[in-house]
C-alpha cells in the first residue's frame, strides 16, 4: 500500500504532497512521485479541519490526479466535518454530510476511514451515499490515559449525550441527555438542559465526547455533575475542534481538572495544558 501524506496530516508520517498557495489563496497541488503510484493501492491521509471548504477543495484536487493513475484510493480523514448536518430537520436544508460523501466517492475514493464519525452510531464498516465508511473509536486510546491520570483511584466514564454514548459502553460507564433551542432558521443553538440521574457523589468522573466544539455541552455537563456531589472531573474527546478561541479554557474554569484530545485535528494556537493524544491508524 502506497501512502501520500499532505503536510495537514504530518502527525501520521513524512508527508510527501505538497500544497502551496497563490497570493490571490488559490490552491496549488503537486505530488512528486505520481508516476509511481500507476495501478497501485492508494492511501492519501489528509486533515479536512481547520479550514474545511478549503481542506475539501484541496483533496479533490489531489483525488482528481491520483485517478488517473489509479483506481484503488482509500482516504484517511481523521476528523470528517459536516457530519454534524446528516438530514433534513427542516424543510430546505441542504444535508452536507451526503453532499461530502457523494463527493468522495465520485472522485474516486473507494474506502473512508476516519474516527467517530458524528453520523455513525458505532464503530463498525457503513455506507453512507455509495461511499464505504470505516469508522473507528478513540474510545480506548482516551479511557487508556484516563486510568493512567487517576492511577489507582476508581473513576466513571460519563458521555455528555446519547449520541456518544458507545464510549460509555465500553467502559461499563453512563450517557446523560442533553436538549438544545434552535434558532427560527434551524440552526443548533447554545445546550438549553443536561439531565440524567447518575450516582456520581464523591466519585471521580471521566466525561468523554466524540467532539468539543464550543464547550457548550460540556461546561454543562461538568455542572450537572458537580452539582449532584462529582469529586475530580477530566474531560476527553476525540475531536478537538474549538471553534472560537478561549473554549478549551471555558471548560477548565468550569472545575474540570484535565482536558485532553486526539491529535485528530491539529491547530497552532492549541493551548499548552491541553493534552494530545495520538490515534492509532493501524
Amino acid at each position: 500500500m502506497q501512502k501520500l501524506i499532505t503536510p495537514y496530516a504530518h502527525s501520521f508520517g513524512k508527508p510527501n504532497v505538497v500544497i502551496k498557495h497563490f497570493p490571490d489563496s488559490e490552491s496549488y497541488i503537486l505530488i512528486p512521485q505520481i508516476k509511481s503510484l500507476k495501478n497501485k493501492p492508494i492511501t492519501i491521509y489528509h486533515s479536512l479541519y481547520p479550514e474545511p471548504d478549503k481542506r475539501i477543495f484541496e483533496l479533490l484536487l489531489i483525488l482528481s490526479r491520483v485517478k488517473k493513475e489509479t483506481k484503488n484510493i482509500s482516504l484517511f480523514v481523521p476528523y470528517l466535518p459536516y457530519a454534524r448536518q446528516d438530514r433534513e430537520c427542516k424543510t430546505g436544508e441542504a444535508v452536507s454530510a451526503d453532499v461530502l460523501c457523494v463527493l468522495l466517492k465520485n472522485f474516486g475514493v473507494k474506502k473512508l476511514t476516519t474516527y467517530d464519525c458524528h453520523f455513525l452510531p458505532c464503530p463498525g464498516n457503513f455506507k453512507r451515499s455509495g461511499l464505504n465508511i470505516e469508522n473507528k473509536s478513540a474510545g480506548k486510546e482516551l479511557v487508556k490515559y484516563a486510568k493512567k491520570y487517576f492511577g489507582k483511584n476508581k473513576f466513571l466514564v460519563i458521555s455528555p449525550d446519547e449520541g456518544a454514548s458507545y464510549f460509555t459502553e465500553n467502559a461499563q460507564g453512563h450517557a446523560l441527555k442533553k436538549t438544545r433551542k434552535r434558532e427560527e432558521h434551524g440552526l443548533e443553538t447554545e445546550v438549553h438542559k443536561i439531565e440524567g440521574e447518575v450516582d456520581v457523589e464523591g466519585k471521580n468522573i471521566c466525561i468523554l465526547d466524540d467532539i468539543i466544539a464550543t464547550g457548550g455541552t460540556i461546561v454543562k455537563a461538568v455542572e450537572h455533575l458537580k452539582a449532584r456531589g462529582a469529586k475530580r472531573i477530566i474531560v476527553g474527546a476525540t475531536h478537538g475542534v474549538f471553534a472560537k478561541d478561549g473554549i478549551a479554557k471555558k471548560i477548565i474554569n468550569a472545575n474540570t481538572e484535565q482536558l485532553f484530545i486526539t491529535n485528530s485535528i491539529l491547530k497552532n494556537n492549541l493551548e499548552s495544558f491541553i493534552h494530545v493524544v495520538k490515534l492509532n491508524t493501524n
